[in-house]
């Protein structure tokens, strides 16, 4: 499956709840074809944006979409930022958290910045701003 069509997939996508098992295994498989198309890495922005849609829906530890957006390191950083400006989920808090960890100290006071900011965001729900503050109290000590 090319990743146009997959992109599109993702794009038309919903999911009802975390017990939508039918679509959920629809994004188990197309997260398995895009690991496997070299220009996978074109479908790190739908993927962001799928976790964004769908901020109540538990995909996994860290699950499938985001296991497969951190293979594209280099390509989808900037779209989970332009996501967490936009309406940061609990997901997305916690693939910037990860971030984080990895970074020099000039690059990780900006990011850490962004997470600060999901904090007080107005379309975070309960569990992202407490996600966020957790992961704000962990990265400042």
């Amino acid at each position: 499956m090319t990743t146009s069509i997959i992109i599109d997939k993702l794009n038309k996508l919903t999911i009802v709840n975390s017990e939508d098992y039918d679509n959920l295994e629809v994004v188990d498989e197309l997260t398995n074809y895009l690991r496997q198309n070299s220009d996978g890495h074109l479908a790190c922005e739908a993927m962001i944006n799928l976790l964004e849609r769908h901020p109540e829906i538990e995909f996994g530890t860290p699950g499938e979409p985001v296991h497969t957006i951190e293979t594209f390191k280099g390509y989808y950083e900037e779209f989970l930022i332009q996501s967490l400006e936009k309406h940061p989920t609990q997901m997305t808090v916690w693939m910037l958290n990860r971030i984080i960890n990895g970074q020099e100290e000039s690059y990780k006071r900006k990011l850490i910045q962004i997470l600060n900011s999901c904090i007080t965001h107005p379309l975070a729900d309960q569990n992202t701003i407490d996600s966020a503050k957790d992961f704000y109290e962990y990265q400042t000590q």
